[in-house]
């Protein structure tokens, strides 16, 4: 909620026709106001007026006409604070474990969202925006580890496309907040208040199994993983914890991955598809602000679509593996996008709700395809590079909407975001597919050359059929770790 919230605290007040003439009689206004877009900037200043100033962060602080490009930048400083958000996150939950970071976060989240409710002009508020992004990045990360590390590898890729659709719900109530609220403020008042009572739930949730192996409360781990397959009404496999401070110890960081020729090809190709789909995701939904349409309607579309594409993107995934996926998703999103600046009108939104579709699905699986094409030794680091090059593509996305106020560029951000996801989309084909395949433990098992002038083997795509898509395959994706243990199993 605190990222969604942004479609509708920065409504674009001249575009949604929150304006009015002051003289019923002037024709030119009269004229402007029909317009139904930017006419108004073309107007003197005192023949005019808002009809609700404190609609819009824009219209209460005059961010239209020539200032329009702060509005953009407000949201791109959110995520600008997510990056750091993503550090302090990988840095605090090696020390405190997911829970204590969760809660932290989630009061810190809910704290700054009420100072931004109250923020006395627009400086204040980007700043607190910058905050809160921070806690909301860390506050996402621990509140997915604490839902995915329990669950066994047999399941554990399901569980984290499933969790889009918690994301997905937290969109929905956003829409009926915004269209329900009066104001901004009103609005970012209430989209708080679930992160202040979120800790409240916290004594329901148990702590991650694999960061209480990793500080030695071995009991307090096997106690979480029983209470859990107890409530799935099974019980644990006779099979014993092993070491995971040894493992952990064995961690290596990007620097080994650089140094590897195979390791580095696929890290880097990964982290590209990670910033696109990002960037067209993030591009696409804040696009929909502008186009024809109601933008509650919009927004609710393009999240609905999103549910589609992750429940498709969860049946591809089971029966061809995640680089057909995440292939498929990524570049329908690019063409999407270029079909998007082409286009205008009614059709324009159509192809914008198609490219959120892909992107969508592309987010959700990136991070997985990647643990599955890395060895475990190297998972954390690569990971944690992911999700702050995840994060650097969504603040180019508002960084790149501010050429939207050039009458000549009101196109290019789409000629940006459609060209580069294309690109990452067929460099994916050069990675191997990893369907069924297990996952190394150390880098040494990959195999291959150090030497930085070795390259990567093309691999060209065989396109799947219908037929091999609805194919019963008794297969699952090994995302596997040294000492999971699967509470589902019996």
């Amino acid at each position: 909620m605190q990222t969604y919230m942004m479609y509708f605290v920065g409504l674009e007040p001249l575009r949604q026709g929150f304006w009015q003439c002051i003289e019923p009689a002037d024709s030119s206004c009269l004229s402007a106001r029909k317009s139904k877009g930017h006419s108004a900037c073309y107007l003197p200043p005192d023949v005019w007026d808002w009809t609700d100033r404190g609609r819009s962060i824009a219209s209460e602080w005059d961010l239209v006409c020539g200032n329009a490009w702060k509005l953009h930048l407000v949201n791109a400083a959110f995520f600008a604070g997510c990056i750091v958000g993503v550090t302090i996150y990988a840095a605090l939950s090696q020390h405190l474990g997911r829970k204590k970071v969760l809660g932290l976060s989630a009061i810190l989240a809910g704290l700054l969202g009420l100072a931004s409710a109250a923020a006395p002009a627009y400086w204040w508020y980007m700043g607190l925006r910058v905050c809160s992004g921070m806690a909301a990045a860390s506050m996402t990360l621990a509140a997915r580890a604490l839902a995915i590390e329990p669950i066994g590898p047999t399941w554990r890729g399901m569980a984290g496309v499933a969790s889009c659709f918690f994301i997905i719900s937290g969109g929905l109530v956003t829409i009926l907040i915004a269209f329900l609220a009066p104001s901004w403020r009103a609005v970012t008042f209430l989209a708080a208040l679930p992160c202040i009572m979120y800790p409240a739930l916290l004594p329901s949730i148990y702590e991650s199994p694999s960061w209480l192996l990793s500080v030695g409360r071995k009991g307090e781990a096997i106690a979480g993983l029983a209470a859990i397959a107890s409530a799935n009404k099974t019980h644990l496999p006779d099979l014993p914890l092993g070491d995971t401070t040894a493992a952990r110890a064995e961690q290596k960081g990007l620097l080994v991955m650089l140094h590897h020729a195979r390791l580095r090809n696929r890290l880097l190709i990964m982290l590209a598809i990670s910033a696109c789909a990002s960037q067209v995701y993030f591009g696409m939904s804040l696009s929909l602000q502008d186009m024809a349409g109601a933008v509650y309607v919009n927004q609710a579309v393009g999240f609905a679509i999103e549910s589609g594409g992750c429940g498709l993107a969860l049946l591809v995934m089971t029966r061809l593996g995640c680089r057909v996926t995440v292939a498929y998703s990524i570049l329908q999103g690019g063409t999407a996008c270029l079909l998007c600046g082409l286009t205008s009108g009614a059709l324009q939104r159509v192809w914008a709700l198609a490219g959120r579709f892909g992107a969508a699905s592309a987010v959700g699986l990136a991070q997985l395809y990647l643990a599955e094409l890395l060895s475990s030794d190297v998972q954390h680091a690569a990971l944690a590079a992911a999700a702050q090059v995840s994060q650097v593509g969504a603040m180019a996305a508002p960084a790149l909407m501010m050429l939207t106020q050039l009458p000549s560029a009101a196109s290019v951000p789409f000629f940006v975001w459609g060209p580069t996801a294309i690109a990452a989309g067929l460099l994916l084909w050069l990675l191997p597919d990893t369907l069924g395949a297990s996952i190394p433990a150390s880098v040494q098992d990959l195999g291959g050359a150090t030497s930085s002038a070795r390259r990567l083997k093309i691999r060209w795509p065989r396109w799947p059929g219908v037929r091999q898509l609805f194919r019963n395959k008794n297969q699952s994706s090994q995302w596997t770790h040294l000492n999971d243990i699967d509470p589902d199993q019996e």
